[in-house]
């Protein structure tokens, strides 16, 4: 009878091994799957987090080259005062849009949201795809006008320096001839720079990509305005240069 219960409690034990292994087999799996569960939503967590205080990089950098726009513009003595205004107004529209879309980023719950307001960072403003070069265009071209203004008031005192050496019997011919070749540099550069706030004022972001052929085109001119301008004080130099001549040859007469 012993023999036989000895048997029979073997047998029972026997029987529940295996059921035993795989409910350890699978206590072990779920901890497993729990703990891959686990660390998936703290990677996406990081995940999120990462890219949310990237993307509020992103706009602070923005906001600050805004405000290095606004203060350029503010301290300039050559911009035209309405091409300040409409250059202010765009950039305080974008400071405005890209403060509450901060706001929309640091509110956002899923990566799914997230995903969705950060490209408007760089697709609805472009701040350094068109609109800081067009404001450091319009701001050089409007400079540009201010040296040539100086530079055609520089031909008219020229011109009456040398009228006063023709009255001494001087002859003036060929400073005549560098000052016609003065004011036509003058009136070109002026001319140039003029155009290029006609071609960039109106860009928007939505006109990027295309804007930036307009962009490098407005370039070109204020260059060539440049050029210009830069010769006709070369010009001016060369005229002044002759006039002192002059003078120092008539009194030594």
């Amino acid at each position: 009878m012993k023999r036989l219960t000895t048997v029979a409690l073997a047998a029972l034990v026997l029987a529940a091994t295996p059921g035993m292994a795989i409910a350890q087999d699978t206590t072990t799996t779920e901890r497993q799957t729990e703990d891959r569960q686990v660390a998936d939503a703290e990677r996406r967590a990081e995940w999120f987090a990462t890219l949310q205080q990237r993307a509020l990089e992103a706009i602070e950098k923005r906001l600050a080259t805004i405000d290095n726009l606004e203060t350029a513009i503010n301290d300039s003595t050559t911009v035209h005062d309405d091409h300040a205004s409409q250059l202010l107004a765009e950039l305080r529209a974008s400071t405005a849009g890209l403060e509450t879309l901060a706001g929309d980023i640091r509110t956002a719950e899923d990566l799914a949201t997230l995903w969705e307001l950060i490209p408007d960072i760089f697709e609805d403003y472009r701040i350094y795809a068109v609109v800081a070069p067009k404001v450091h265009l319009v701001l050089a071209s409007d400079a540009a006008g201010a040296v040539a203004g100086r530079l055609e008031q520089a031909t008219g005192a020229l011109g009456d320096a040398l009228d006063r050496l023709e009255e001494f019997g001087i002859d003036v011919a060929d400073a005549e001839a560098l000052l016609v070749e003065m004011k036509e540099f003058v009136a070109s550069g002026a001319s140039s720079a003029a155009s290029v706030p006609g071609m960039v004022l109106d860009l928007t972001p939505a006109d990027y990509p295309g804007s930036s052929e307009t962009l490098r085109s407005a370039h070109a001119v204020l260059q060539s305005a440049r050029t210009d301008l830069q010769a006709a004080g070369d010009t001016a130099h060369e005229i002044v240069r002759f006039i002192v001549g002059a003078l120092g040859g008539h009194g030594s007469g």
